[in-house]
């Protein structure tokens, strides 16, 4: 019986880098086709790392921005702070509030020195109108510009930018001799915080106010206080609320137009909190604005009103603070929510 040895296997034959991947005239059909989805999968693979990469640099840079702008301002305000040597309380300081100087009716209104911090982010950015923040929530440099458009796209320096710029509406008088009565300011509601990102927390839970309700709003001149009045859910088209809309933004001036009557009766039926703090239209307010998301579009809206001769952050009256048992929402709301 004759013997045989078993043949040995053959090795496989190890293919170059260019075999296995690059497509090549001579591939089958199929070979050719699973090298084409391999391309495709790792450029798009490729893309999605680059645009996630984007998009955590772009949330990096925003925080980095507004953290910087913060430095700026607190350390022109600790400068005034460590060189006053008077008795009298500093301006900003927790249970005071600065109040301009109003010039006799037949004297010209005389510009008051600026703040440090004015100067130094003004350097920065000529557009440079205040600077607003609630501790905890946010803190941000604040512009005017010639129109609404630009700082929805652009940052602080100009870039441009998704996360946008907090900004005044262009209509306002922020640093003149006659202030609106109104200043209106918005912000993209970014979910990394920036901006004004975190007015949610007022949105989810009315009971925040509590906790923060106070505004800080400098202008060039003065560090001023505003306690808040309002927050809502407000629609932005008509048709949303059956032809319906509190255009809140264009009450910057009380008028006959835009009277502080309507203004008020629609902040208390859309209020989602009852502060129990009176205000009229002698008072000055503060606007806040920024996108919600219960239906597109909308905009959660807070106003404040600015603290009156005599009030402190000390001395307001919180305890007659409730939630609205029955705001009033638009008609949109009610199709969705049921």
């Amino acid at each position: 019986m004759a013997m045989y040895e078993e043949a040995a296997p053959k090795k496989r034959e190890k293919k170059s880098f260019r075999e296995n991947f690059i497509p090549s005239k001579s591939d089958p059909k199929n070979v050719l086709i699973n090298k084409l989805i391999i391309i495709a999968s790792a450029l798009a693979l490729l893309v999605c790392i680059a645009v996630l990469g984007e998009y955590f640099y772009r949330i990096y840079e925003a925080k980095h921005n507004s953290e910087t702008l913060g430095d700026i301002y607190n350390t022109a305000n600790a400068r005034v702070i460590s060189n006053n040597t008077d008795d009298e309380p500093v301006p900003g300081e927790t249970g005071t509030m600065p109040v301009t100087t109003v010039p006799a009716p037949d004297m010209p209104w005389v510009e008051p020195a600026k703040l440090p911090s004015a100067i130094e982010l003004s350097a920065i950015n000529p557009d440079y109108a205040g600077y607003v923040s609630i501790p905890g929530v946010f803190s941000e440099a604040v512009v005017l510009a010639a129109d609404n458009e630009y700082y929805l796209t652009h940052n602080y320096y100009g870039q441009k930018r998704s996360a946008g710029t907090v900004f005044a509406d262009y209509r306002n008088v922020i640093n003149g001799e006659k202030v609106s009565d109104n200043i209106v300011l918005y912000g993209h509601n970014n979910k990394d915080g920036t901006m004004f990102g975190n007015m949610d927390y007022y949105k989810y839970n009315a009971n925040y106010w509590l906790k923060n309700p106070f505004v800080y709003f400098d202008n060039f001149y003065t560090q001023d206080v505003y306690v808040i009045l309002s927050s809502f859910i407000t629609n932005v088209d008509p048709k949303d609320d059956n032809g319906n809309v509190f255009d809140y933004q264009n009450y910057l001036n009380f008028d006959d137009t835009y009277t502080f009557e309507n203004f008020k009766a629609n902040i208390e039926k859309k209020n989602q909190m009852i502060t129990g703090l009176d205000y009229d239209e002698n008072d000055k307010y503060l606007t806040l604005s920024t996108c919600s998301y219960e239906w597109v579009p909308s905009r959660h809206v807070m106003i404040a009103r600015k603290l009156r001769p005599g009030e402190t952050t000390s001395n307001i009256d919180t305890s007659l603070f409730k939630l609205n048992p029955d705001p009033v929402w638009p008609a949109v709301y009610y199709k969705y929510s049921g």
